[in-house]
């Protein structure tokens, strides 16, 4: 079941603040201060679900070389196995293998939980911006606003 996507709140600003009408009615007003806070969890969420994706994709390496040493494993007990020698080192090989397999596992396990957390950061930072960009928008057209603020709020 897919939530309801999410409704742009409606804003006005004056001398005393930003005051915000959400879609089921409510009203709320906030100060300069709070309204940039909100573009730094905004931000926030949309930096956290970067590095969960950088996270994700050094999982995804470490599965692949989790991969090629157990290939490399293979190769080398196959070629003590020819010469007839070191079953303590097949022996220590094979264990390394099975190492390798359950560090590609988790390895695994880790990407697909961390993407589950990437997906979360990157909807909740859209649908913030759709809800809340009216905020921004009624603050950076706003004649009280400051350049400085307006510049801010139009880089977003």
């Amino acid at each position: 079941m897919q939530p309801d996507p999410p409704v742009p709140h409606t804003a006005t600003v004056d001398d005393k603040g930003v005051h915000v009408t959400t879609a089921a009615g409510k009203s709320r007003t906030y100060s300069g201060g709070e309204v940039i806070t909100l573009t730094r969890v905004i931000d926030l969420a949309e930096g956290a679900a970067a590095l969960c994706q950088s996270s994700s994709e050094a999982c995804l390496e470490l599965v692949d070389e989790s991969a090629q040493l157990a290939a490399d494993c293979d190769a080398l007990i196959a070629q003590i196995t020819v010469k007839g020698v070191g079953a303590g080192l097949i022996g220590a090989c094979e264990h390394l293998q099975e190492q390798l397999a359950l560090q590609a596992a988790a390895a695994k396990k880790l990407h697909d939980q961390i993407q589950g957390g990437e997906e979360a950061c990157r909807t909740a930072s859209a649908n913030a911006e759709v809800r809340h960009g009216q905020i921004f928008r009624a603050v950076a057209d706003s004649p009280l606003t400051r350049p400085a603020e307006r510049d801010f709020y139009n880089h977003r």
